[in-house]
């Protein structure tokens, strides 16, 4: 039998809510693939230096001018963001415009105290801190550099003493999972607050990160388990990256626990559940260029020198297809949950070669 939830969300269309289909939520800007780092797991496969093309001058202000018009939040990734002389000028034409804005620098030394002020002053919405392991051993393993587990751990001081909030992203991997629970206990003993929210990226294989190895399905739902659990004393929001079948997962104990479906459905609403690769989200290269997300780097839909984000976002046909999921082939296509869920996209791309494929890591059966 169809699960309630899904049952109700089904029959409604054009399922208001969970397609994004006229701007994204979140718009990703890679501003340099600059980095000082050497990340086991680096989408980007960044470099010492920056490119010569970078996104810069009039076509950066359209850019930004554009996320304004619909009304997105802009996250700053890279690369190391901290890469580019024209960061804060940058920071600053966002801010003018009333955009929201979210950084991801990586830890290094030059996120300094100074640093850390400047970026709150100026009305930075979050800090993304990049934290794979509770140990230095763990995670400059993983970094690629000695120290970067001590600079982390000072970011996060210098959040806290300057109020900042901090999102904290760890990629789960076979080699990172067993110490998500030391990781807890190390940022609710130490850093809660200044993070606000613990975000547990679960491996898309592509760029470094193609020679990790991922977690199976039945230990993904394990580690779903986990998060519900762990989730519901935390105190900061426990959140899952590329990863959304765990709202399948929410949904059906949320029913079990006895949460009524239209209660369920408004929650899920609110907590954003559809959001998924060119639904809601886009990515927008050092260079310009768009792709459905930073993990999904195919197909290139265009590139904002030539045409403008919004356009492409609402009107090219691969999104189309990717925010439809009807289309969706395999288990992802005919699962209940697939509008609210959908699957990763770009790891039935970057473990099938189809981004319309089923979402490997999902061991649900659907019921229809």
């Amino acid at each position: 039998m169809m699960h309630a939830f899904a049952a109700a969300t089904l029959r409604r269309a054009p399922y208001p809510g969970f397609v994004f289909d006229v701007a994204p939520r979140n718009v990703y800007w890679e501003m340099t693939i600059a980095c000082d780092l050497a990340c086991r797991h680096c989408r980007a496969e960044a470099l010492a230096t920056r490119h010569p093309d970078e996104l810069v001058g009039a076509d950066a202000s359209a850019f930004l001018r554009d996320v304004k018009r619909m009304g997105s939040m802009l996250i700053l990734t890279g690369g190391d963001p901290m890469k580019r002389p024209d960061l804060f000028d940058l920071i600053a034409e966002a801010r003018t415009l009333g955009i929201p804005t979210s950084i991801t620098p990586s830890t290094t030394p030059t996120i300094t105290d100074d640093v850390v002020a400047r970026l709150r002053d100026l009305g930075v919405s979050a800090m993304g801190v990049s934290l794979d392991g509770p140990t230095a051993e763990v995670h400059d393993s993983f970094r690629g550099i000695e120290g970067t587990f001590e600079h982390a751990m000072r970011t996060l001081e210098l959040a806290g003493r300057h109020h900042m909030p901090v999102q904290v992203n760890t990629t789960v991997t076979l080699d990172t999972l067993p110490h998500l629970e030391a990781m807890y206990d190390l940022l609710r003993t130490r850093f809660a607050p200044p993070v606000r929210r613990w975000s547990l990226f679960l491996l898309v294989p592509v760029g470094r990160g193609a020679a990790l190895r991922a977690p199976d399905a039945a230990a993904v739902e394990r580690l779903f388990g986990w998060v519900y659990d762990t989730g519901a004393n935390a105190p900061f929001h426990i959140s899952t990256v590329e990863a959304p079948h765990y709202r399948r997962y929410w949904v059906r104990r949320k029913m079990g626990d006895g949460m009524p479906a239209e209660a369920v459905e408004q929650a899920a609403r609110s907590m954003g559940f559809g959001v998924r690769d060119g639904n809601g989200v886009i990515f927008v290269s050092h260079t310009g260029d768009v792709y459905p997300a930073g993990f999904l780097p195919q197909p290139k839909l265009g590139n904002v020198r030539e045409r403008p984000l919004s356009e492409i976002y609402r009107d090219h046909a691969a999104l189309r297809d990717l925010r439809d999921a009807e289309g969706y082939r395999g288990k992802c296509g005919r699962c209940e949950f697939r509008w609210t869920c959908g699957g990763s996209r770009a790891r039935a791309w970057a473990m099938t070669g189809d981004p319309l494929g089923s979402d490997p890591l999902c061991g649900y059966q659907p019921a229809a």
